[in-house]
């Protein structure tokens, strides 16, 4: 006998089957709907900064300001008549600062360094005269007036400016910035005929850029760059022509650069001291600072160049 098929259950089975189909279906799409609201929900509802973590970054801002600030006046150790332009660069550089970053910073450090550039120029001419008195020619150059002179042209002075940054430290009085700019040239530069340059500034201009640019010349190379590096930490600088003692024997034509301060004139000749110390293996500064237009009779002068 064929069994009999109960339609009703069927029909009954068929629902249920579609009902929990559907129910999955439906647990399935809820769960979707549910979990991109969440989605959503993150996307659409930015993190608020709390005011302490607000704080806190303001603080942070505010330290690393101060910190560079503070890395500036730390700078100022070492006052000289010619800290002026660097003084006022950290004061303008503190008045440019935050409110907040300005109570981490201690502006008596800053206060303290100017009022001793101001004493320092109050006391310079009592000092200077005190140097003559005592011949230091250091005290001299300390003390001497400050007029930085620049030569106009844009890359001899950016040269001068490597050349001085390369030289010397942070610091260093006015005389200790002569000898080592002095010193370093003597060290660092030799002798050799240089004639890559054409006359499109002044003489002396293009000289001096040759032997800075290149590391070699003769003395109207050498001597050139030094006058205008020496004119470039305030000193009244020229360069002059005639002629000085030979090590063969006899005079050579010659330049050289001198200093006048308050009237008085120093030879400073480091290109003559270089050929000195390659023959002796020693810088003796015995062209350094000698008085006088002629060095103490060691130089014919003529004329001045520049």
């Amino acid at each position: 006998m064929k069994k009999l098929v109960n339609k009703g259950m069927i029909v009954r089975g068929i629902a249920v089957g579609c009902l929990i189909f559907a129910s999955t279906g439906l647990v399935k799409i809820t769960g979707f709907v549910e979990k991109h609201r969440i989605i959503n929900a993150i996307y659409e509802e930015p993190v608020v900064m709390t005011s302490d973590m607000e704080d806190l970054k303001a603080d942070f801002a505010a330290r690393e300001e101060a910190a560079q600030v503070m890395l500036a006046i730390d700078s100022l150790n070492r006052i000289s008549l010619t800290s002026y332009d660097e003084i006022q660069a950290v004061r303008e550089l503190y008045e440019g600062a935050s409110i907040d970053a300005r109570s981490y910073i201690d502006e008596e450090q800053l206060l303290a360094a100017e009022d001793e550039y101001y004493q320092l120029e109050n006391d310079r001419e009592n000092l200077f005269e005190t140097a003559i008195e005592d011949n230091d020619l250091d005290g001299i150059l300390d003390y001497a007036p400050c007029n930085v002179v620049y030569s106009g042209n844009e890359v001899l002075d950016q040269l001068v400016q490597d050349f001085i940054a390369k030289a010397t430290e942070p610091g260093m009085t006015r005389s200790e910035q002569v000898a080592a700019c002095y010193d370093y040239m003597v060290a660092n530069y030799y002798y050799e005929y240089n004639y890559n340059y054409s006359y499109t500034d002044k003489k002396s201009v293009v000289w001096a850029i040759a032997f800075l640019r290149d590391g070699y010349g003769a003395c109207n190379n050498w001597n050139s760059a030094f006058m205008y590096i020496m004119r470039a930490l305030g000193y009244e600088a020229d360069l002059c022509y005639g002629s000085t003692a030979s090590s063969r024997g006899g005079g050579v034509e010659h330049y050289w650069p001198v200093i006048t301060i308050e009237g008085r004139q120093y030879v400073f000749d480091p290109q003559v001291e270089g050929d000195m110390t390659r023959r002796s293996g020693y810088n003796s500064h015995a062209r350094y600072g000698l008085p006088g237009f002629d060095g103490n009779g060691k130089y014919y002068f003529s004329v001045y160049v520049e």
